[in-house]
């Protein structure tokens, strides 16, 4: 029976490679699970440590994204020195010089998925499926999960994989670390990481919070069916009050008027579908960078908790400032999303401006009915229940404004919530910065 190594869930390891897949760095937890000696495993091909149990397929996916300069998260296999195996969720990134891998140990119901595909995928490559094949066939199994595209799938599994471990680790005590004379610098820049830390967990909450809500809204189409059936219901109107002659004038009018507003935010409701669609992608897209940005943090936080020698300060200090590199150019990208989001969430706003036109159309509509069917002798049952119909629709479409509206303030709030977190990551990589220039 093969042994499994020896990776809490707790750790996270990185290695560094150039271009060619040559292992430049690795910080002491991949040189451990590994059971290879530093001088064993620095200038050797990463591949050293590949499985058998690993596609082939899987490994030109990979590379293929690197290669493109894009980043890429993946479920692999790995074997060490001695033959046991380990399973990572690795997330490698494109450098200047090469690339940057961070893996955790992975914990969520993905691992099982992915370990059947493998299985397989391995099976038909033994049996002579060519590497294009398995990987049309890697996407194919995927799609049957619900992923659209491998980018789908990375996305949703780097998300599952930090909150099944933030939950796994909810009561995890962390070990005391070696007492030695750290310098000034290292402990300024454990300072301002522990303070990174600390608010990317809290905006990786938030962006999570975010996304999911938007994600699931359907206030849009609701909407869109209320107008629908306001412009059925005041036709039925016009056309009911025309049989009244000079009686139903007034109340023609009126629900002419309403049927023009309504069929004109009808029309406009596929911006406010696009404004949801815009906040959803956006949460989803910063839910995402975010994830990236706190795996980024917490790896070098993790490297400075393993400096335990001077002789160490050297190696974090050149990796970190690696790692700094990376969650600079990265979190660019979430402050920018932290932007659009608060764009979104005002354009929201002044789409309830909009869509409150039409409720104060339709309670004219209700209080005129009224009026008419009190003064009128003539005014048919059906009219009647037109009118009621007309109250009932009202009803839903105040529901729904104030719904969307709970929602924009509630989106507000939680936008402005994060981009103030992130202002505080920013305030301290700064800091982190400037403790490594000194």
């Amino acid at each position: 029976m093969t042994l499994e190594a020896d990776f809490a869930l707790n750790e996270l390891f990185f290695s560094k490679t150039d271009f060619k897949g040559r292992i430049e760095s690795g910080n002491q937890v991949f040189v451990r699970v590994s059971e290879y000696s530093n001088d064993e495993i620095l200038g050797r091909p990463h591949n050293i440590i590949r499985h058998q149990d690993m596609p082939r397929s899987v490994f030109k996916l990979f590379w293929g994204y690197l290669q493109s300069h894009r980043p890429i998260a993946a479920y692999v296999k790995n074997k060490s020195k001695t033959g046991k195996y380990y399973w990572v969720f690795a997330m490698a990134f494109p450098m200047t010089d090469g690339y940057l891998s961070i893996r955790i140990k992975p914990s969520s119901v993905f691992l099982g998925e992915v370990q059947r595909i493998y299985e397989g995928l391995v099976s038909q490559e033994n049996a002579g499926l060519g590497i294009e094949q398995s990987e049309g066939l890697l996407l194919s199994e995927l799609h049957k999960l619900g992923f659209a595209s491998y980018d789908a799938f990375m996305t949703r599994a780097l998300l599952e994989e930090m909150k099944s471990r933030d939950q796994l680790l909810l009561h995890f005590k962390k070990k005391a670390p070696l007492t030695f004379d750290r310098s000034e610098r290292v402990e300024e820049i454990q300072e301002a990481s522990s303070k990174c830390t600390k608010a990317a967990r809290t905006a990786f909450d938030l962006a999570d919070s975010l996304s999911q809500r938007f994600s699931r809204n359907n206030q849009a189409q609701n909407i869109s069916d209320i107008c629908r059936e306001v412009q059925m219901v005041t036709t039925n109107l016009t056309i009911s009050a025309a049989k009244l002659g000079e009686a139903g004038k007034t109340l023609s009018v009126v629900s002419k008027n309403l049927e023009r507003l309504a069929l004109e935010i009808d029309e406009s409701s596929r911006e406010f579908d696009e404004i949801f669609a815009n906040f959803s992608v956006a949460a989803s897209r910063m839910y995402f960078s975010m994830a990236t940005s706190r795996l980024q943090i917490e790896m070098m936080n993790h490297l400075i908790d393993e400096t335990q020698s001077p002789e160490q300060e050297a190696f974090l200090l050149q990796n970190c400032h690696l790692l700094k590199s990376l969650i600079s150019a990265n979190f660019a990208d979430v402050e920018e999303t932290a932007k659009k989001l608060i764009k979104e969430n005002k354009s929201l706003s002044r789409s309830i401006n909009m869509l409150s036109k039409v409720t104060a159309g339709m309670d004219v509509i209700c209080v005129v009915g009224k009026i008419e069917m009190a003064r009128v002798k003539e005014f048919s049952s059906a009219l009647e229940s037109l009118l009621a119909d007309m109250e009932n629709l009202t009803a839903s479409f105040k529901k729904t404004l104030r719904s969307i509206e709970n929602e924009s303030q509630w989106g507000l709030v939680r936008s402005s919530e994060l981009k103030n977190h992130l202002s505080v990551i920013s305030q301290n990589l700064r800091h982190v910065d400037n403790s490594m220039l000194t």
